[in-house]
């Protein structure tokens, strides 16, 4: 090793930055002082609504249909079949909680075992009923301000609402954030229902929609 090389050696190991193997590395601070939790629902949050608004938005481009009579009874015969069409998940699942029941495992000491499938599955028939009632009320109110250009909205949300609650069940299965994205698809379509009826009736505006 000549004199220069050793004089490069030593010259870089004075410069070079020694890191000690048991300095701990210190954790990034969510923002706002938030959990990593709540940030991850946040996140499954705004891809739900984004999820609702583009679905919405494509199926509405897609789909141009008026109906040819839009009195009160061709607006309540829509809601019901939109309402069919929504309720199919929980009426699904009120046939595999029945053949669920007839299964002795998920029993213990004569109750439901907590956590089990028929116990998930009593679980999602119960929010579902819920959600269901919230989101056939506002159908049926929105589609008596509706006019003929939007009244293919009302259909839209049902099956916004069937594809929710079956991503929702599938979630509780499997996923909590699956579950909770589920839930948004179903449950913010409907608040989105919700906040157009109250700007309509109390200003009188018509938003298209």
């Amino acid at each position: 090793m000549t004199l220069s090389t050793m004089t490069a050696d030593l010259t870089y190991s004075d410069n070079a930055r020694v890191v000690s193997a048991r300095q701990p590395r210190r954790r990034r601070r969510p923002p706002f002082g938030l959990s990593t939790s709540v940030w991850a629902f946040i996140r499954t949050f705004i891809a739900a609504s984004l999820t609702c608004l583009s679905a919405y938005a494509i199926t509405d481009y897609v789909i141009d249909w008026q109906p040819l009579a839009w009195g009160v009874a061709d607006r309540l015969a829509l809601v019901a079949k939109a309402a069919a069409l929504a309720a199919f998940p929980v009426l699904a699942a009120i046939t595999v909680v029945a053949a669920q029941r007839l299964n002795a495992k998920h029993f213990a000491n004569g109750d439901v075992k907590r956590g089990s499938a028929l116990d998930i599955n009593a679980r999602f028939i119960s929010n579902t009923y819920e959600q269901f009632l919230v989101f056939f009320a506002g159908n049926t109110a929105l589609s008596l301000y509706v006019t003929p250009v939007d009244a293919q909205t009302v259909p839209i949300l049902g099956a916004m609402f069937l594809a929710g609650r079956l991503v929702y069940w599938w979630g509780y299965h499997h996923n909590t954030y699956i579950r909770s994205f589920g839930f948004g698809l179903t449950f913010y379509p409907t608040v989105a229902v919700y906040a157009w009826l109250v700007l309509h009736v109390t200003t009188g505006l018509y938003f298209d929609i």
